[in-house]
């Protein structure tokens, strides 16, 4: 009878700890995970990574694909940073979203150039971006936030012409600040009276609640005498 009596004892502590462990397990999954979709922690879970939105185009390029890349001929067709190892990304055009937040070119190797903005050689201030990463891959600007001061940018025309820029400022900025000044600041000229070439690019932590990276690089350049 007393041996019976340890044996149910020692099942019910068993299906206890059982519990207990499962318990925290849950716990645990749950806390990881709600600071991953709020601030991009990765967390210690193997199920849960941090990268861009689904969407984002990562196929490949050719020079095939890069030569046949027709605009007008006053609009900005390609973009090289000799520094950085970009050589004639395509240049497409692209627009703001509901927050008037510039939006990023659907494949990871563009650059995008907001329509609405000054043309090369207008005088103007040219507005543009591209990706840093994407899902699997990096993007065309992954090294941008390496760049140097003086460094040249090239963006050569629809008709051939090409306008040479000199890297002015490189701003790290978490995205709340670029979404209240820094889109502002991308607007503007760096000098008074200098054709200005503004670049921004995703940085940082991927926040599933906020559907955007946590931070944004914003280059400026002005154009060379």
């Amino acid at each position: 009878m007393s041996l019976e009596i340890e044996e149910q004892t020692e099942h019910h502590r068993g299906r206890w700890l059982f519990g207990i462990v499962i318990f925290a397990l849950v716990t645990a999954i749950g806390w990881y995970a709600y600071r991953w979709y709020t601030t991009g922690d990765l967390p210690p879970l193997p199920f849960l990574t941090a990268s861009a939105g689904a969407s984002v185009d990562e196929s490949d390029v050719n020079q095939e694909q890069i030569s046949v890349h027709h605009v007008s001929a006053a609009s900005p067709r390609y973009l090289s940073i000799q520094s950085l190892g970009i050589e004639k990304a395509r240049v497409r055009p692209v627009g703001l979203d509901t927050n008037n937040i510039l939006i990023f070119p659907d494949n990871i190797n563009d650059v995008g150039w907001y329509e609405k903005s000054s043309l090369p050689g207008d005088g103007g201030v040219i507005i543009a971006d591209g990706h840093n990463m994407g899902t699997t891959r990096s993007g065309v600007f992954a090294k941008l936030g390496t760049v140097a001061i003086d460094d040249t940018i090239l963006i050569e025309r629809g008709d051939g012409k090409k306008f040479t820029y000199k890297v002015q400022e490189l701003i790290d900025m978490n995205i709340e600040e670029f979404v209240t000044n820094g889109m502002k600041m991308m607007a503007e000229p760096f000098k008074e009276s200098k054709e200005t070439l503004n670049i921004t690019t995703n940085n940082g932590k991927w926040v599933p609640r906020l559907g955007a990276f946590d931070s944004r690089i914003l280059l400026r350049a002005i154009i060379a005498e």
